[in-house]
């Protein structure tokens, strides 16, 4: 790349000038020094991935972009190369997702077992999976209530009162997750893993809305971080979709039949 682009300049160095000439130089050093440029070496004790061709990818509004692919050999695996800037991506298996990386710079290593996936080096990586861990063993808690309420009454603790300490501890728990990710994401609005957090929170529901908890991480929020493209589309939508429920709430308390409501409402549309 860089010789065919030499190979152009070179004939016009007379006309140009050699101060001219030194500052297309340094414009040229300066867009190459601006690229990330990041190394994944991989591991993995799975001997059904050897011999399988692994792809990073990025999710974008119009679809998934294929960044780079590699073959794995004897449980090794590499990619190389270089990006705009920092961005988050994820491994791929065929169509399947295997796990989050972000492609930031320096050397990243990536370690794929029977029992984990574990992304290490690079500061946005080491930041991604410390909340990883943290989030799964508050999920692994939350979902072990209900045996901890049998193992209360088998213990002699009266029904109703097993049920009321797990549905307290529950609840404790349920808010430690949503603490959690709040704080991860305004921690992070200014970089990659912010808005991905932010996507994958909204993910879950089945249209876009706005809940207590997505409520306080906008409200906050930087220009920054609304200007990214999932974040601004989202939002955009969620608040349509509140303002359709909160008409249809308003003509179920007016007495408004389901007729009426529907044709109300397409015409708003």
């Amino acid at each position: 790349m860089n010789f065919q682009l030499y190979k152009v300049v070179m004939p016009h160095i007379k006309s140009l000038g050699i101060a001219k000439v030194f500052c297309l130089f340094c414009v040229m050093l300066m867009v190459t020094s601006c690229l990330e440029q990041y190394s994944i070496v991989g591991n993995t004790s799975l001997p059904m991935l050897d011999g399988k061709t692994l792809y990073l990818k990025n999710r974008t509004l119009h679809g998934v972009k294929n960044i780079d692919s590699c073959e794995v050999i004897h449980g090794k695996f590499v990619f190389d190369g270089k990006v705009d800037s920092a961005c988050m991506a994820e491994l791929y298996m065929d169509n399947v997702s295997v796990m989050p990386v972000v492609i930031e710079n320096g050397k990243i290593s990536v370690d794929i077992n029977l029992l984990d996936q574990k992304v290490s080096g690079g500061s946005l990586n080491e930041r991604l999976y410390r909340f990883i861990e943290m989030k799964s063993r508050l999920d692994s808690e939350l979902g072990n209530t209900s045996l901890d309420e049998a193992r209360l009454m088998m213990r002699g603790v009266m029904p109703f009162e097993a049920e009321r300490l797990c549905r307290e501890r529950a609840d404790k728990l349920a808010r430690s997750c949503d603490s959690l990710v709040v704080d991860f994401i305004q921690n992070n609005y200014n970089n990659v893993l912010g808005p991905e957090v932010f996507s994958r929170l909204c993910n879950q529901y089945r249209y876009p809305i706005i809940t207590p908890q997505i409520k306080k991480i906008i409200d906050r929020a930087p220009k920054k971080f609304l200007n990214n493209p999932y974040v601004r589309e989202y939002i955009s939508i969620a608040q349509k979709n509140m303002a359709i429920m909160k008409e249809r709430r308003s003509m179920d308390g007016h007495g408004f039949s389901g007729e009426q409501k529907t044709r109300a409402l397409q015409v708003k549309k």
